[in-house]
């Protein structure tokens, strides 16, 4: 293990969460010794003094450090309960059973102790194994591993070659450890509860529940945990649950449920819509829900006609405004006209909605363009100060707001956009609640689907056109969907479906090369022919670029730039590989560097320093309002036929270039490979999935999902056995609080 590396990712997680909760608890310290004067050591006014380190501070930096490291895992609350075993009275009790009822008694206060202290665990756990005297294993105690640590403290800050920053981290964080572990080890939640609910840090949700005060007022009271007892009443016995967010998480999954049963109680009339003789009865229930609410959610897989459903409602506001308007003038819907906005998270998703959307009203012969769809960001006005321009108090002029991809919305974004709608407006989400949740912490779209109060609004469509029922790749995403994940079946079908194969790799932990399934699976090759064979997929690419090379692209032709640039993402789009991470022999990192020389040396390129070449891939990273460069746009490095020959990034619908050194390298990637977070919205023909068991903390159910339904026509995979076994029984399971809301 590299501890250097394990303690810096402790530094830059978590550094900012001791930091904050250093500052309150000193800003609370120095308040109290100004409010009681007579107690009061003379103050200084350094701003230096020393925060006292009592259980009461340990167990506020205890929680606020575990909620923030939640939080950036994306989870928004953090939950505990006390769960009760018994020991059976009749029978034989050996010592296993004894201490099987020992740690269930003592679970929740282990969840606890194991997440605060186990990154300080798993940088010194070579020093513990070393040189205990005792049995340290994976499933020993937290207590008895925490009693080592205590023991031995001085002997492993000796040994370990951290640098100042990181050593005060560390020691920082296992005084909080040891702060809590002595309030815990004798405690039960009876105890707990009290010291939470005496704390002035932490704020009741409940605690204006029997007043005619709304829990907005919370907001008030600078606590920065909010709390929230829970009572379950199971047979004799009741057992309590406490729910804990940092105050800005519940701030936005409070508001965010106010506002959606503020837009339930709107009152919208219903538009007059032909239903088309061609769609099935969850597209007709999925109109009528979208036409009849003011919120509106419409889920579904990939194929199963989510834009098209929402069409027949584009369609019917279409026509109900031309019904009031003269029948000559040519009807146009734009911001403008406060009629219909189209977003999505990425400007990627955005452009494949309104591509989607605009094919189904030419399929329907409506002549009718639509206006440019936008990524949330850019529809809200959210800038860089990351505050929206459109708000409750300055709302959206749209009456209808329809969002693609919303698995991909994260809460704090979601809150943002549900703000923004005005009165009377209807707000339609689509989504595939299926695929990865939102980078942003929350589970917006998963959440919203399990709301019993949300279930009339709520449209699943399941009928995929896209996937027939012989189709290889439906059946795969179909079989990692379900509940008890069947391997052998996933297995049968990489097997034998002509639209699925699977490449084994070599694993980099060391692991035996796994033996081919049948003669259609080959033998692991080793990790560089893998990755040359996935080369011949970009041969057609590279014949284009290498044309352009030759024939120069004329920026003095702005049509012609851009159905140039239109073929070449054609031909791009093809194929794309997909990671499960950035790093490891299976990243997209390395297979971008290996590509990268790939290119240049059939290109005949010099294998230089320069980033930048002719027909280079690139992704944008990060949204450039000032180019009009969105978060996962693609575009390509090309050298013009002007005089001096210049490169310059071409994207789609754009026909300018754009010079490279307006571009940061730090918000551009080369665009081969990509992780699978960053293809959602996008669809290619032939889909390359990467991992290995280097990403097995990276791995889900949802991940491996969304990659195989990126692919339109054939999927290979390469992986080893286990990592994808493990990938596909891995449900991703998020913690939040929103359903608490309703």
């Amino acid at each position: 293990m590299n501890n250097n590396k394990s303690s810096a990712a402790i530094s830059l997680q978590e550094s900012w969460a001791s930091n904050i909760s250093d500052y309150i608890l000193l800003r609370r310290q120095q308040t109290y010794l100004a409010y009681n004067v007579t107690d009061a050591k003379p103050n200084t006014g350094t701003g230096s003094e020393k925060i006292d380190r009592t259980p009461d501070s340990g167990l506020f930096t205890a929680l606020f450090t575990m909620l923030a490291a939640h939080l950036e895992e994306g989870h928004t609350v953090l939950t505990i309960q006390e769960t009760e075993h018994e020991v059976p009275l009749s029978g034989h009790i050996n010592d296993e059973m004894v201490t099987l009822y020992a740690w269930q008694q003592h679970a929740w206060q282990q969840q606890l102790l194991e997440m605060l202290a186990m990154p300080l665990i798993a940088l010194i756990d070579t020093q513990i194994e070393a040189q205990s005297e005792v049995g340290i294993t994976a499933e020993a105690s937290i207590f008895v591993l925490l009693e080592t640590l205590f023991a031995k403290q001085d002997q492993l800050w000796a040994q370990l070659a951290l640098s100042n920053h990181d050593k005060e981290m560390l020691i920082k964080r296992f005084d909080a450890v040891a702060l809590l572990y002595k309030l815990l080890k004798n405690s039960n939640l009876t105890f707990f509860s009290k010291l939470i609910d005496e704390h002035t840090l932490f704020a009741d949700v409940n605690a204006n529940a029997n007043h005619n005060e709304n829990k907005n007022s919370l907001s008030k009271n600078n606590q920065p945990i909010v709390y929230q007892f829970i009572k379950n009443q199971k047979t004799d016995k009741q057992h309590t649950t406490i729910t804990f967010w940092l105050h800005r998480a519940w701030q936005a999954e409070f508001n965010l449920a106010a506002r959606i049963n503020t837009i339930l109680e709107q009152q919208v009339t219903p538009l007059e819509i032909a239903i088309p003789e061609n769609l099935h009865e969850h597209q007709i229930k999925a109109i009528n829900v979208a036409n009849n609410n003011a919120f509106s959610i419409i889920t579904g897989g990939p194929g199963t006609g989510k834009t098209y459903t929402v069409a027949q409602l584009v369609i019917a506001l279409q026509q109900a405004t031309e019904s009031g308007e003269d029948a000559s003038k040519s009807i146009r819907f734009s911001t403008d006209s406060a009629s219909l906005a189209l977003a999505a998270p990425t400007g990627k998703a955005a452009q494949r909605m309104q591509e989607s959307l605009q094919a189904a009203l030419d399929a329907a012969d409506v002549e009718l363009q639509l206006q440019e769809a936008k990524t949330i960001h850019r529809l809200l006005g959210i800038g860089r100060t990351g505050i929206p321009r459109y708000d409750a108090n300055n709302p959206l002029g749209e009456d209808i707001i329809i969002v693609d991809e919303a698995s991909m919305l994260g809460v704090e974004l979601a809150n943002y956009l549900v703000s923004a709608v005005k009165p009377g407006a209807r707000l339609i989400l689509l989504g595939d609640a299926n695929q990865l949740a939102a980078v942003d912490a929350g589970a917006v779209l998963a959440d919203l689907c399990r709301i019993p109060r949300l279930e009339p609004i709520h449209a699943e469509l399941t009928e995929s056109r896209r996937f027939t029922a012989d189709s290889g790749i439906g059946k795969l995403a179909y079989q990692i969907n379900k509940a008890k994940t069947d391997t052998h079946a996933i297995w049968q079908l990489l097997k034998h479906d002509k639209a699925l194969s699977f490449q084994y790799v070599n694993s980099v932990n060391g692991l035996q090369t796994e033996t081919s399934l049948s003669n259609k699976i080959e033998n692991s090759l080793s990790k560089n022919e893998n990755i040359l064979n996935l080369t011949l997929n970009y041969h057609s690419y590279i014949k284009k670029i290498k044309t352009l090379l030759i024939n120069p692209i004329e920026k003095s032709m702005p049509e012609s730039v851009k159905d140039t640039i239109v073929s070449l993402m054609e031909t791009f789009n093809q194929f794309r590989v997909l990671t499960a991470g950035h790093n490891g022999e299976w990243g997209d990192h390395y297979i971008n560097n290996y590509f990268t020389q790939w290119h240049l040396t059939e290109l005949k390129l010099p294998l230089g320093q320069n980033t930048w070449f002719h027909g280079r891939p690139v992704m944008v990273l990060q949204n450039n309002y000032e180019l009009g460069l969105f978060n996962g746009d693609i575009g390509f490095c090309l050298q013009t036929g002007d005089e001096r020959s210049r490169l310059e990034v071409f994207f789609e619908n754009k026909k300018q270039g754009i010079a490279v050194n307006l571009l940061n390298e730090e918000v551009i990637a080369t665009a081969y490979a990509m992780t699978i977070h960053k293809s959602q919205g996008s669809e290619f023909e032939h889909v390359a999935i990467t991992f290995d068991n280097s990403h097995a903390r990276l791995l889900s159910k949802e991940l491996i999902y969304t990659a195989v339904t990126r692919a339109k026509e054939k999927v290979t995979i390469y992986s080893t056995k286990h990592a994808l076994e493990k990938a596909v029984q891995t449900p991703t399971e998020r913690h939040t609080g929103l359903a608490l809301q309703f």
